[in-house]
């Protein structure tokens, strides 16, 4: 199996429904010639994976991912791709099994279930119903992996549908629902295994204990993510039941949940969803080949180039990946400061004022009406 001859419809071959037409996506159609360079370049650079699954991930979409997410520059593209694979290789996303997530999963706290106006697949997470004590927090992590892989595998590539709507309801959300080092660690995967997948983010209700965590966090996103970023908070009908009128901009009402001001009458069900879609997510490697044309634009040459593990081919771009290595530790390191610092203030606060908010007035929890 060559790199050239793998798709993200030999990675994803599901039936999902079309935008309006069953035209093939063209990935190769607005690239300049710069763009073009930097796509043959790095695709010849990682002539030497020869793992099935490697191949199979590094699929031109996949590539043009990456290189977006670099700016189209090569030597940063490739190190973070190289990464990823080795992150895969790893922890086997792709291999894991929702039954063996039932203690969160059971609580409908994250799932998938509709999609968007674009067509892309919807998480909704609802951090109210993350309940649960002594769950592990590589549990955590890996029910949000399990989403985000199972969205990759429903999304119609040949119609360009390669990123997600990510919709978190903080109603009734209270301190005890907020897991800072999944959330780091989430976000890290994000950024860095993830690139390019976020279509659009949204909000709804977001409480003061959320923006404390935003102020940390918003720096290290870039122009482009926080542009995909809207906080939308709720109104009320005439029967006081929350509405969402800006949530129907992305989302249309029959794919919108009653609770959230749509017409959908859903409520997640754990056991009914692996009857209906059993585990483990298949395997890229497993998936049969679409049609997918990636245009006349491509390169459908491979160059075979010894390359090392690293990618390195000079000892300038080895000098270069160790630096952003050392670069992106020291990021992460000064990030999980930052965000237990504020955590501890927020613990101080909170024992301090424990007292007189008791005695005077219920916690946003006992306030607010939780599923």
């Amino acid at each position: 199996m060559s790199i050239e001859n793998v798709t993200d419809a030999t990675l994803h071959s599901v039936s999902t429904p079309t935008l309006g037409s069953t035209q093939t996506f063209n990935p190769f159609k607005n690239l300049n010639e710069k763009q073009m360079e930097a796509f043959n370049e790095i695709k010849s650079n990682l002539s030497d994976l020869t793992d099935p699954e490697d191949i199979a991930f590094i699929n031109d979409m996949c590539l043009l991912r990456y290189l977006r997410a670099r700016n189209y520059t090569v030597a940063k593209s490739e190190k973070m791709i190289r990464d990823s694979l080795e992150w895969r290789k790893k922890n086997r996303p792709q291999d894991i099994c929702l039954k063996d997530l039932k203690a969160i999963a059971n609580t409908g706290c994250l799932y998938i279930h509709s999609k968007d106006k674009k067509g892309r697949p919807i998480i909704l997470a609802r951090p109210r119903r993350d309940t649960v004590k002594d769950v592990p927090g590589d549990i955590k992590f890996k029910h949000l992996v399990y989403w985000l892989e199972s969205g990759f595998k429903n999304m119609d590539y040949n119609n360009g549908v390669e990123t997600f709507c990510f919709i978190v309801d903080y109603h009734g959300f209270s301190r005890g629902n907020m897991d800072m080092k999944t959330n780091l660690e989430s976000m890290h995967f994000l950024l860095d295994h993830c690139p390019e997948r976020l279509g659009q983010a949204i909000f709804l209700d977001p409480p003061t204990l959320f923006w404390i965590a935003w102020k940390i966090i918003s720096p290290f996103l870039n122009e482009v993510t926080m542009s995909k970023v809207k906080f939308v908070y709720s109104k009320k009908d005439k029967d006081g039941n929350r509405v969402f009128p800006e949530l129907l901009e992305y989302i249309d009402a029959t794919s919108l949940e009653k609770d959230l001001g749509g017409e959908m009458d859903y409520n997640f069900d754990f056991d009914q969803y692996l009857i209906e879609h059993p585990d483990p997510i298949v395997s890229i490697t497993s998936q049969t080949s679409s049609n997918i044309t990636e245009g006349d634009s491509a390169n459908n040459t491979t160059t075979t180039t010894n390359v090392g593990s690293n990618g390195a081919t000079t000892k300038k771009e080895k000098k270069e990946k160790e630096k952003l290595e050392k670069k992106e530790k020291k990021d992460k390191e000064k990030l999980e400061k930052k965000l237990e610092k504020e955590k501890s203030k927020l613990e101080k606060k909170s024992s301090k004022t424990s007292v007189v908010t008791s005695s005077s007035s219920p916690s946003v929890a006992e306030s607010e009406e939780v599923d």
